[in-house]
């Protein structure tokens, strides 16, 4: 019986073809030098990795994401030499914009490894390996409750704040030794300590589609304001059919999502803010004022402001560069990592139309900060991705009440991928007496078990499994 390495290059090449992952292929390479030397060619090594990326379920949303970033580069080219908002199309129209155009093309699905360039490959390989930063911190510790922030999270700025601080008290207390890794109350989570090879597909997918979800969504704030918005919600809701296509488990890849959603955006952004705070006005809505005690509301309101906006604006890769400028940065005089302008102009091209150069406490401008801070949210609500053509929920944000009423913004991105979790069981869903519904107890169930999704819920059974149990009544 031969065995591996008696194999000639040509056929431990087509083995390489046949492996399930872009890990595999390199555990593969590293096994023998025989097995090595295969791939240290670079044409046969991108063909293999072609091969590996088209077939993987991991990477079903690669190809459109790829098309997506292909397309923000070009708006950031396009916006820095013309400074100017994109013209919306109007109903009645019966041709698109280029940039319309454009959009609808990225959720082309790819139907032949050959469409699949070798700087396609090349970014895949680069994000693969970038996003792990992701899964590492998810394994840090087991997040509870009080390790997550939303903007709807109270409408009390007092709250708000609270919250916050405790949020950003906690992850201090686990660095000085006195949080424990895990939740003493959850004995069986002691031992997730990292995710097998299912998992970290399912992490990866989970991120890529959020972060898909996520490039569309910035590219519709490129559009006018204010502006008939009808044939733009449309084309999204195109979009979304088409990436609706590439779910392989309906339940399990909406658990997956919203985990995924909720770390990076309630408790990542939030967790690693005040390393944006107390910039001047000239990088908002990218900043805020972090001495609360000054004016608590209008200091709140401007954070309000900060999430929603790199919520908005903020891509993953932009999260784990923001997490690591946080985490290395010290205290003057030692030199700050501030954010290059090129960075800050990928992110938003367009000017902020906030008054540049001024303190955020400034008391004249305080009413004209929150005029535009309105302006702001309300085109992040109009470009939100929980929108259909028959619910078009782009009204505009109304101001906040005196005293400490906080703006009123809903944080559409969650209530669209907690609906979908939702929407996803009820399609099977048994009605049996001695249970609740799902709807009326899935936020309180979901702090407590969200953070083990990977492992609790390992196929489409036993996720649904789980969730039955959650809802049973306790006796």
């Amino acid at each position: 019986m031969a065995i591996i390495i008696d194999l000639p290059p040509e056929i431990l090449e087509q083995i390489y073809h046949y492996l399930g992952s872009i890990d595999d292929v390199h555990h593969f390479g590293r096994m023998c030098s025989k097995t090595h030397h295969v791939i240290q060619k670079q044409n046969i090594y991108l063909e293999i990795m072609r091969s590996i990326i088209h077939s993987s379920p991991q990477h079903r949303y690669d190809f459109q994401l790829c098309r997506s970033l292909d397309l923000h580069r070009k708006i950031v080219a396009h916006l820095e030499r013309h400074p100017m908002p994109f013209a919306a199309s109007q109903p009645g129209v019966f041709s698109f914009s280029i940039w319309e155009t454009q959009l609808m093309q990225t959720a082309r699905g790819c139907s032949s490894p050959a469409e699949w360039t070798d700087d396609m490959v090349c970014d895949i390989l680069a994000r693969y390996q970038g996003l792990r930063v992701l899964e590492n911190i998810w394994l840090e510790r087991e997040l509870q409750e009080q390790d997550f922030l939303s903007v709807d999270d109270t409408s009390d700025a007092q709250r708000f704040v609270h919250r916050f601080a405790t949020l950003v008290d906690r992850e201090q207390k686990f660095r000085d030794g006195d949080l424990p890794r895990r939740n003493p109350n959850t004995p069986h989570t002691w031992y997730y300590t990292e995710l097998n090879a299912d998992q970290r597909e399912r992490f990866y997918a989970a991120v890529t589609c959020v972060w898909l979800l996520n490039e569309i969504r910035w590219v519709l704030t490129n559009f006018a304001y204010p502006a008939n918005f009808t044939v733009q919600i449309e084309i999204l809701g195109a979009l979304k059919a088409r990436i609706e296509m590439e779910t392989r488990t309906p339940l399990l890849d909406e658990l997956d999502r919203h985990a995924v959603f909720t770390f990076m955006y309630h408790h990542l952004l939030p967790l690693h803010a005040l390393f944006m705070a107390d910039a001047s006005s000239s990088k908002l809505p990218f900043t805020f004022a972090s001495d609360f005690s000054k004016d608590t509301a209008h200091c709140t309101r401007l954070l309000q402001l900060f999430l929603m906006a790199s919520q908005t604006y903020f891509q993953p890769p932009d999260l784990v560069d923001l997490t690591l400028r946080s985490r290395t940065s010290r205290k003057p005089p030692y030199p700050l990592l501030s954010t290059p302008c090129s960075t800050e102009k990928y992110r938003r091209p367009l000017p902020s139309l906030f008054y540049p150069g001024h303190d955020l406490n400034c008391t004249h401008l305080k009413p004209s900060f929150q005029r535009t801070s309105i302006a702001h949210l309300t085109l992040i609500t109009r470009s939100s991705f929980h929108q259909t053509s028959h619910d078009m929920s782009q009204g505009g944000i109304s101001p906040s009440a005196l005293g400490e009423a906080l703006f009123k913004v809903p944080d559409h991105a969650r209530r669209y991928l907690v609906d979908r979790v939702l929407v996803a069981f009820e399609k099977d869903e048994v009605r049996e007496r001695g249970k609740r519904e799902m709807r009326g107890v899935w936020g309180k169930k979901w702090s407590i078990v969200g953070w083990a999704v990977w492992w609790w819920a390992g196929s489409e059974e036993k996720a649904r499994m789980k969730m039955e149990r959650l809802r049973a009544i306790e006796q």
